[in-house]
């Protein structure tokens, strides 16, 4: 133990000896109530919205083109295609309200396309062409965002805010 290590533990020391004097006793921790649970926040609809940032370039996937899918038996079915607005968002969310539903999905991004037609200078073939995440919604009554960074050659997702 070096010295520089005392004075902490003098001071965690009398930390809790003075809580325990303030408390009345040492047993007086052991016998506090525990606090009353906080009442809930209401929750907000749920809805499902994504963003996808080109980070190659450092901006926004402008018009890149996305399928959005949901899982029915073994396959995806395609419910929507669209092009992200130019903040790499959509203009409304995916899914909200009765037809956002518990289930797996997937968001199809076209890369390859993307980055053609923004004029990158891109091997051929490209090394990624479409890229699918895959995620599942456990309730809808939560709002889920799906944010996704992508370059010509990578790309990763979370779950956002």
């Amino acid at each position: 133990m070096s010295n520089q290590d005392l004075p902490r533990r003098k001071f965690l020391a009398t930390g809790l000896a003075l809580g325990a004097s303030v408390l009345g006793t040492t047993d007086a921790l052991a016998q506090t109530a525990p606090a009353a649970p906080q009442p809930a926040k209401a929750a907000g609809p749920g809805r499902l919205t994504m963003h996808a940032i080109d980070v190659w370039n450092g901006l926004p996937a402008a018009g890149i083109r996305v399928d959005l899918s949901r899982l029915e038996g073994d396959t995806y079915k395609l419910v929507q295609s669209f092009n992200a607005n130019k903040g790499g968002r959509t203009d409304k969310p995916l899914f909200e309200g009765e037809n956002f539903a518990r289930g797996s999905y997937e968001i199809l991004l076209h890369v390859e396309e993307h980055y053609a037609k923004i004029g990158a200078q891109m091997p051929n073939p490209a090394f990624l062409t479409s890229v699918p995440i895959r995620f599942s919604i456990a309730d809808p009554g939560q709002r889920y965002h799906i944010a996704i960074l992508l370059t010509p050659w990578s790309y990763s997702y979370y779950r956002g805010s």
